[in-house]
């Protein structure tokens, strides 16, 4: 009567609770995963280093209009200025950020966090309502929200295919 009871298993003790559940992503990216995370990773690299010379560029050339103004005598509008100001620190802000993103999917080509991943798609959706938004010239805005619509569209592939299927599993892959 004073016997316990023992679960007897033919399986070791590997120390795993046995509540605990591996995520379904596997946790060594293969080759072919860390090849789209790497172009990933240049990719927006090179949007970072597009938006930083487009930033400065446009900078220049505002800097350019004021003196003209300056030295015509003209007043220049306060609302003006504070736009342009507004427009170049976004813009700005959007470079940082792109060289950012672009080094962390670089840095994390040995690992399956979709973490790099969401922020690469937050960012071309920023990039592409700052264009609707702030750019007048539709040829090359409209190519550029093409490519970003196309690297969004790669990105949300790539999440698929790690094993991401909903943003609960987003969630519970980024938490």
């Amino acid at each position: 009567m004073g016997e316990e009871l023992h679960l007897q298993t033919d399986r070791t003790d590997d120390g795993v609770l046995p509540d605990v559940h591996a995520s379904p992503t596997r946790d060594v990216p293969d080759g072919e995963t860390r090849f789209r995370r790497y172009c990933l990773g240049f990719i927006y690299l090179m949007f970072g280093l597009s938006t930083t010379w487009m930033t400065v560029v446009n900078t220049i050339q505002v800097n350019g209009q004021l003196l003209e103004h300056q030295s015509s005598g003209t007043q220049v509008p306060g609302g003006w200025i504070a736009s342009v100001v507004a427009v170049i620190a976004g813009f700005g802000v959007l470079a940082f950020a792109g060289l950012f993103i672009g080094i962390w999917n670089l840095r994390g080509l040995g690992t399956m966090s979709p973490a790099p991943l969401v922020a690469a798609i937050i960012y071309s959706l920023v990039s592409i309502a700052m264009m609707a938004v702030f750019l007048s010239e539709y040829g090359p805005t409209l190519s550029l929200v093409l490519v970003h619509a196309l690297v969004i569209f790669m990105t949300v592939r790539m999440l698929r295919q790690e094993g991401v299927k909903t943003l609960r599993d987003l969630r519970h892959g980024i938490g």
